[in-house]
């Protein structure tokens, strides 16, 4: 049946776009290219985009700063209490009515019900869930344990809770009478609960709840009591299903050699060729020549049926290669446990072992929850919170998802490195929810698929029941305690049976069988905390590095089948496994709050639909490129990027003999340096290995990506090994499944994408198309000879893509006529960093725009050039005026030596970060500065030149970023009008609270002081997409909890933390100005598939058919005129003036000025006041100034309150209050605010006062790489160090390293409580994004 938001969606109706202003370029008549687009663009289609100004008043706001931690009562008053919040709880009660464990579920139904103690709705809400439980159970399974529950639910148990019943109850109520009572008991029963409806007024409510209510239950209801029924309850329209191809000429392909496997610790190839026996199972493809010739549903159903058994089989196809392994060792008659054999059989026994424990451990839970009486021990007490988990999976499956989840996470970790015991437990307890979703998921669809094909009852399970309804509510997540109580247990189980048996074999070679551990456990100091941590014997990594264990990498495959559409938050991707739609962090409560509602309301349809575009789009693998590439990968050699096969017997760099002191030293870390290099080497093998088996599986599917998007909106492919935003080698192998004729000048467009791939990218378009011309000799030696010809191909910058393009262009010109030529190879439309685009369209900075290609040229502009030659005229103007270290750079600077301070500039590099950046180009390119000793000095000479020529470039985008900072410094600096309400007096009384989880929360009424976590106001801002965005970085609470193998110390997310306010003011621009590049990508994949384009994207990289890039081009500058032809930043502004209406922030300013003096002076007279109110809260308040803080933020709060009343007194009172906020109001405060420098170092051409080297391993990590490709995204919030805060000073030019150590004393300022204002928008530059319309280098 149809959704709402899918009806939604296929009503969605696009404003027409405004045309933009007439070009006033000449077109050059001997440029074919220019003479080409202008014929392109002269008559488009008809261009729409929806309305990017939507309503601000419609904007979501979630008040997240009185956010208490989820409720949690006294749990010793009954032993059936479940001890934890009241989410915990409400999961604990789905599991008990899920395995039909009544007397406990109404007995935490209880304890629910006084936990939401005057909350009507949620009682109903919970009352019904549990009716609906029992009638369900008694309908299917015939139970009579729930009759007289049923009878009297309504009369005694929701009655005696002073809870109403509603429309649902009553439909449950008929639901039951119709499916279990017979002739006029029947009818006298349905009669007395339909007049109960019409009473309570939601007769016709009940009539509607069509997940209850069958069409069958509708027609009797309507013989015992009349009524009339909408016509459109009837619409039980289903879905299209999607078409899902296999290539016709599957069997007729010659076999391919295997992939060499690269030896790794962790899932090598057998796992994953095991995974992937599927794609070569030659029944399927038997099956699919017989199908050739059904029709499309019957084929379509297959392919669906293909991918539903990769999703939801492969936990079941590991336990039955376990059990094969483990028989035939048998049959020979050799140990399963012994170390020579097959780590399948092993894994097997362990799983048999684990089963039988862990039916003991649920007989042991059965007999914990009948123990009556008496205070029960900690044991026991657990035993009663995991049991009813624990039973949501049979024994059997819970010991495989224990035993593949405890294996792949310890490997994704490395199987030689110890593993935090916190850390193991929580993820294994979310492997089994994750398989319960699954499986519930899984029962859903299946009665749903029964209910449409026949109108009988269907065969059910006695765990189906709640199958019944299509629109279930999504199960309540489980929290991390609860997570790692489950995990806790399992491990501690499989801790107990895996075993492993150790040969040792003595001088005389007798051999001697003894038994240990296979996970060892033990504490390590971690981060000067001792930390309980779990590692593996180095007889099974030995045994894992040569015979991996099956994981459950096939749900992280591409798909055979195209991807359910985006409906939902979590509605969507892969048919059975549950994925959101947006990637955050469990700790990331506010945006999964956010955009949940944003879904519910219909706001994400454009979002939904432009990732269904991207997910739509079919891809297949380049069997010309695949075939050379195998070839390459089997020879081991480093091949392009394939990485060589690294001999690890080989131990680097010989000390030499009689070796000095320092000769050692210098060799130690030679030899360290050549270990890295090895290591690195062998990581990304094994990836390649995975990616090259994956290639092979797939080389005969059409496959699809689905797709999701991180919180600022930008889309990345879920399945993480093979997809378009890969390497040059995943790249090179993918083509688009769906192909086009080139037409008249697609041929074109593959010769300029051929220079472009091969780095020939900055010439103009028809000097990219003549370098093509140039090799074609090359081109062809490339495609008939690869790997014995001259191999020009490997001479490429993307040497793989190149070989791609090179094939394609032989092909066309082999067909004989060029522009029939079908052509399945993309085509990209690289931005030119596209960070400064959105930067210089928001400033309107002229010469930025220039230098990033907004600005029409006959050639494409390249800002890293350009940053390049300023930088190199500075230092020729310090040479002739004398400067030495001017004089050993001058002629020397590069564009790489630039490229990527440049590029990470917008995307919150620090100063340290930059001369990081800069250093590592100086030592490789001017090696002598590192033996003069200038390479430090040299380094923050340059980039400081390089900040500077930013700013001259950027003047608009320097002033956006400073506004955008100094914004973030105010937002995560206030207090909420809802959080000042507390300081009226105490909150509501309640249940009782445990005390030692609510002093975390304790009002600020109560508490009379300021803390740090009172400060929760994070940054939040709507794209122009409706997606809103809350920044997720806050300070996380830990807390201890006790599981069976030992106290652990977790982080349970919630709200009420505070925020982390220097991560908060660093993300915010680079995340603000991601959230831009999404919005123009999802915009441009909507119109492009509206125009019938095959569409993909790598963030800044689209991709279509060479046919069609013309077409592509012009929409992704239609799109971009459209977005910045809005007020952004002036928006911006409103909607942070309404979200924050009512806030009032914590500033600072200048301790030596007059109005500092003045507030000294009225905090001194007022300082009888406030010691009086000191010891209100019985000694309590043990630091002034935070107590000073609480007063002075009451008083401000109360003078607001009467200013903005609507009584003249009360306003006039107001005004004679004095505070330090009038006091800032009447002495022009603003000037004497503490500058904002929460971009300082990171803003276009800011250099701090200070350069002191960086501790942070975490930055020299980031920056190890030569080259960073514009097209990747660039995560400056977490591998690049704080940026610090601190006022604007002027800066000395530091000509040596002493001089730039010297520390300076800091500036001292003065605190007070100011209303939440912001500055005025920058004044925006003079450049008109209209004159985009005609840049053809814009995206090229």
């Amino acid at each position: 049946m149809l959704t709402r938001a899918v009806r939604r969606r296929q009503d969605l109706r696009f404003t027409q776009l405004a045309s933009a202003a007439p070009s006033s370029r000449i077109l050059d008549p001997k440029n074919e290219y220019d003479t080409f687009n202008a014929q392109k663009s002269s008559s488009p289609p008809p261009y729409s985009l929806p309305s990017l100004a939507p309503d601000l008043s419609k904007i979501i706001m979630i008040d997240h700063t009185i956010a208490s931690a989820p409720p949690s009562m006294d749990a010793t008053r009954s032993k059936d209490y479940v001890r934890g919040n009241i989410w915990e709880v409400e999961v604990t009660l789905e599991a008990c009515l899920q395995i039909h464990r009544w007397d406990r579920a109404i007995t935490i139904l209880a304890q629910l019900r006084a936990l939401y103690a005057g909350n009507e709705p949620e009682l109903q809400r919970l009352y019904n869930k549990v009716l609906q439980a029992m009638v369900f159970d008694h309908i299917w399974n015939r139970s009579s344990d729930n009759i007289d529950r049923i009878n009297g639910w309504v009369e005694n148990h929701m009655k005696k809770a002073n809870v109403s019943p509603n429309a649902q109850t009553f439909a449950l109520k008929i639901k039951a009478a119709m499916a279990t009572l017979e002739g006029r008991r029947r009818d006298r029963t349905v009669r007395r609960y339909w007049d109960m409806a019409k009473e309570y007024n939601v007769d016709w409510e009940v009539a509607s709840l069509r997940e209850i209510l069958s069409d069958g239950d509708l027609g009797k209801l309507s013989e015992i009591s009349p009524l009339e029924l909408d016509a459109d309850m009837a619409d039980n329209a289903a879905l299209d299903d999607e078409d899902l191809l296999v290539h016709d000429d599957v069997l007729s392909e010659p076999a391919l050699p295997s992939v060499r496997e690269t030896v790794q610790k962790g899932f090598g190839m057998p796992s994953l060729q095991k995974s992937l026996s599927l794609f070569n199972d030659y029944d399927h493809l038997a099956e699919w020549e017989n199908l050739k010739t059904a029709d499309a549903e019957v084929r379509q159903a297959y392919a669906r049926q293909r991918q539903t058994r990769l999703e939801r089989d492969a936990l079941a196809a590991a336990t039955d290669r376990w059990k094969v392994e483990h028989d035939n060792l048998t049959k020979m008659g050799v140990a399963p446990a012994m170390t020579h054999g097959k780590v399948g059989s092993l894994m097997w026994t362990w799983h048999e072992k684990l089963a039988e424990s862990i039916k003991a451990e649920l007989e042991r839970v059965t007999e914990a929850e009948q123990m009556q009486g008496g205070r029960l021990s900690e044991e026991i007490r657990l035993r009663t919170e995991y049991g009813p988990l624990l039973r949501l999976l049979e024994p059997n499956i819970l010991a495989a998802l224990t035993c593949t989840s405890t294996i792949t996470f310890m490997n994704r970790l490395g199987l030689d490195d110890p593993v935090k015991l916190a850390r193991l437990v929580v993820e294994v307890g979310h492997a089994i929810e994750n398989e319960i979703n699954v499986q519930y998921k899984a029962q859903k669809e299946k009665l749903r698929q029964a209910r449409l094909s026949s109108d009988n009852k269907p065969s059910r399970g006695p765990r189906d029941y709640l199958a019944e309804l299509d629109e279930i509510p999504p199960r309540i997540a489980w929290s991390s305690t609860q997570a790692a109580k489950v995990g806790s247990i399992l491990l501690e189980m499989l801790f107990d049976v895996a075993k492993l048996n150790i040969v040792h074999r003595d001088a005389e070679g007798r051999k001697t069988i003894f038994q240990t551990d296979a996970f060892e456990r033990s504490s390590r100091n971690v981060n000067g905390k001792w930390a309980g941590v779990v590692l593996l014997h180095s007889a099974f990594v030995e045994m894992l590095s040569k015979e991996p264990v099956a994981d459950l990498l096939v749900k992280q495959l591409p798909m055979v089948c195209e991807p359910r559409p985006w409906t939902g938050y979590n509605d969507g991707g892969y048919l059975v496994s549950e994925t959101n739609v947006i990637r955050v962090k469990s700790a990331d409560v506010a945006q999964k709050e956010y955009a949940s509602a944003a879904a519910q309301r219909g706001d994400l349809d454009l979002l939904f639909k432009g990732l269904d575009v991207l997910g739509q789009t079919g891809w297949r693998v380049n069997h010309d490129v695949f075939k050379v590439m195998l070839e390459a990968w089997n020879t081991g050699q480093a091949v392009a990027n394939l990485a060589p096969l690294i001999d690890e017997s080989v131990n680097g760099p010989e000390m030499p003999e009689n070796a000095s002191p320092r000769e050692r030293y210098d060799h130690y870390r030679r030899v360290e340096a050549y270990k890295n290099m090895q290591s690195g080497l062998h990581s990304n093998r094994c990836f390649q290995n995975f990616q090259m088996e994956i290639a092979r599986a797939f080389r005969n599917e059409t496959f699809y990506l689905p797709h999701n998007v991180d919180f600022r909106g930008r889309a990345y492919p879920i399945p993480p090994y093979l997809n378009q935003m890969g390497a040059d080698n995943a790249r090179g192998l993918l083509l688009f499944s769906e192909g086009k004729q080139l037409g008249a000048h697609g041929f074109k467009w593959l010769k300029v994408h051929l220079a472009n791939v091969c780095g020939y990218d900055k010439a103009s378009l028809t000097d990219r198309a003549q370098y093509a011309d140039a090799h074609m000799d090359d081109i062809r030696d490339s495609v008939e000879n690869p790997h014995s010809g001259r191999r020009w191909w490997l001479s490429a910058e993307d040497p793989w893509q190149c070989l791609a393009t090179c094939h394609e262009i032989v092909k066309a010109i082999d067909s004989g006529n060029p522009e029939t030529f079908v052509s399945h190879l993309p085509i990209h439309q690289d931005g030119t960093c596209n960070g400064l685009q959105h930067y210089a369209a928001l400033g309107g900075d002229i010469a930025g725009a220039r230098q990033v290609n907004l600005e029409p040229g006959d050639r494409p502009a390249d800002v890293y050039t350009g940053v390049a030659e300023l930088v190199k005229a500075e230092i020729k103007k310090d040479a002739e005026a004398g400067n030495s270290l001017a004089i050993e750079l001058d002629g020397k600077i590069t564009r790489k030596i630039v490229k990527q301070t440049v590029m990470t500039n917008v995307y919150g590099v620090t100063f340290e970060g930059a001369r990081l950046q800069v250093k590592k180009q100086l030592d490789d390119a001017l090696p002598e500065l590192k033996q003069k000793k200038l390479a430090m000095s040299a380094s923050t000479y340059v980039a400081k030149k390089i900040f500077k020529g930013l700013g001259s470039l950027f003047e608009g985008a320097h002033d956006i970023q400073y506004w955008f900072g100094d914004c973030a410094n105010r937002i995560t600096s206030s207090i909420s009008p809802a959080q000042l309400e507390e300081l009226s007096g105490p909150q509501q009384t309640g249940p009782k609270f445990d005390k030692r989880k609510r002093s975390r929360t304790i009002p600020l009424a109560e508490r009379a002081m300021i803390e740090p976590r009172d400060f929760r106001s994070t940054v939040v801002w709507t794209t122009p997409l409706k997606l809103p965005i809350a920044q997720p970085y806050r300070i996380p609470n830990m807390q201890p909890i006790n599981t069976h193998l030992a106290q652990i110390i977790l982080h349970e997310p919630n709200i009420t933390e505070s925020v982390d306010k220097r991560k908060q003011l660093q993300g915010f621009p680079p995340n603000f100005i991601h959230s831009l590049d999404a919005t123009h990508m999802m915009l441009s994949a909507i119109e492009a598939h509206e125009r019938g384009l095959t569409f993909s994207a790598v963030h800044d990289s689209f991709w279509t058919h060479a046919a069609d890039v013309d077409i592509l081009s012009s929409l992704l500058r239609d799109a971009f005129i459209r977005m910045h032809s809005e007020d952004i930043i002036g928006r911006l502004a409103e909607e942070f003036k309404l979200r924050y209406k009512g806030h009032l922030r914590l500033a600072k300013i200048k301790l030596n000025s007059p109005l500092a003096k003045a507030i000294k002076s009225w905090r001194s007279n007022n300082r009888t006041k406030i010691a009086k109110t000191s010891s209100v809260k019985k000694g309590k308040v043990n630091n002034a100034e935070k107590h000073q803080q609480y007063w002075e933020l009451a008083q401000e709060y109360n003078r607001q309150k009467l200013l903005t009343s609507d009584n003249p007194e009360d306003v006039a009172k107001g005004r004679r209050i004095v505070t330090p906020a009038s006091l800032f109001e009447q002495g022009d405060g603003e000037k004497y605010l503490k500058a904002s420098a929460s971009l300082g170092e990171s803003a276009t051409h800011k250099v701090p006062e200070s350069q002191q080297d960086p501790s942070s391993s975490a930055v020299k990590e980031a920056l190890s790489n030569d080259e960073i490709d514009e097209s990747h995204d660039v995560d400056m919030i977490s591998t690049l160090e704080p940026i610090l805060d601190g006022a604007e000073k002027p800066n000395p030019s530091p000509v040596t390293e002493a001089e730039s150590a010297k520390k300076k004393t800091p500036e001292k300022f003065l605190w007070l409580w100011l209303p939440l204002t912001f500055k005025p928008v920058p004044q925006k530059g003079d450049w008109d994004v209209r004159r985009l319309k005609d840049s053809v280098y814009f995206f090229s």
